[in-house]
């Protein structure tokens, strides 16, 4: 019959056996002594293999450890490293685009058109390189404009002429390509919520602007008397008190200008998107193109608002000088042929 089962009995660790006293081994036939030395041998071989493993598994432990650390350690050198090249690749390249612009700052000053026009499209590149300097490329243009206007520095005939002396070709004036350019490209630069590029009281009597790309400028008190603005973009301007006597504008696009207190006395008006434009306090006597009817449908208009025939006193914007000649006669066209 077999004995009980004992849980304490089997969990405890085996007795460790005793080591054969030198008598008992005397007493041993020489076969079992040899084969009790044999098993020992075996014994000491495997300690060995094992401690052996057991180094090998150390050093291969803290070899991957040590690797571990070497990556990591390599890792953030590159990254330092990367960190720091940019950082000197941004410092480089913002003293490039210093140098840059103040050369091409320089250049608006000289007296060559060619390097004046040259200078003004590297400024375009710049602001293009960096938009950060974007909305100061812009003003330096448009300040350009204002200081380079046909009244400014050098006052052109059509400056000092009277309206009836504004109304033949021979006072049409070609806008100077450098000035032309500035124009254009600094209102390229306005996005959407920028404040209007700043060409207030700019002064370009009888001048070729057709065409021109003027969306949401600041045209405030400007002059304009007699401009060749046909299909011209001048959707959001503010115009207020602005000079548009004989403005030719046919084909222009005016919606939601800002017109209020402006001339437009005598101006041609076939054709022009005056949607949501502000008209009131304008004046429109003598204006064709579009009757008081049709304006007053798509523009807001108000009891200051003037329509009629053309008046024969002098116009009431401009410099002074234009005060004179009658707003009556029939001027001849804008442009010869």
């Amino acid at each position: 019959m077999n004995a009980p089962f004992d849980p304490a009995a089997r969990s405890s660790p085996a007795p460790r056996i005793a080591e054969p006293s030198q008598e008992e081994l005397a007493g041993l036939p020489v076969e079992k002594r040899l084969e009790l030395l044999q098993a020992q041998r075996q014994r000491d071989d495997q300690e060995r293999e094992r401690r052996r493993l057991n180094r090998h598994q150390w050093f291969n432990s803290v070899g991957i450890l040590l690797g571990a650390l070497f990556t990591a350690g390599s890792l953030i050198v590159t990254a330092v490293t990367l960190r720091n090249g940019q950082e000197e690749l941004r410092t480089a390249r913002e003293g490039q685009i210093t140098d840059r612009y103040t050369r091409a700052v320089e250049q608006l000053g000289s007296r060559a058109a060619e390097v004046r026009f040259g200078a003004i499209y590297a400024l375009r590149r710049i602001a293009a390189d960096s938009p950060a300097d974007r909305l100061t490329v812009r003003s330096v243009l448009a300040a350009f404009v204002r200081n380079h206007d046909l009244c400014t520095p050098r006052p052109a005939p059509q400056c000092t002429a009277s309206i009836a002396e504004l109304g033949v070709v021979r006072s049409i004036a070609d806008v100077p390509s450098d000035v032309y350019a500035a124009l254009t490209l600094a209102s390229e630069l306005t996005a959407r919520g920028d404040p209007g590029t700043d060409f207030s009281q700019v002064r370009f009597p009888r001048a070729a602007l057709e065409g021109a790309r003027l969306s949401g400028a600041n045209l405030e008190s400007a002059d304009l008397t007699w401009a060749g603005l046909r299909e011209a973009d001048l959707g959001g301007v503010n115009a207020s008190n602005a000079c548009l006597t004989y403005a030719r504008l046919s084909g222009a696009d005016l919606s939601k200008a800002n017109l209020s207190l402006a001339d437009l006395s005598g101006a041609e008006l076939t054709e022009v998107n005056l949607a949501g434009a502000d008209l009131r306090g304008a004046d429109l006597r003598g204006a064709y193109g579009m009757t008081p009817g049709e304006i007053k449908a798509v523009a807001a208009t108000d009891s200051h608002t003037r329509f009629g025939e053309r008046r024969t006193g002098p116009q009431s914007c401009g410099p002074a000088n234009k005060h004179g000649g009658r707003l009556d006669e029939d001027p001849e066209p804008l442009h010869s042929g």
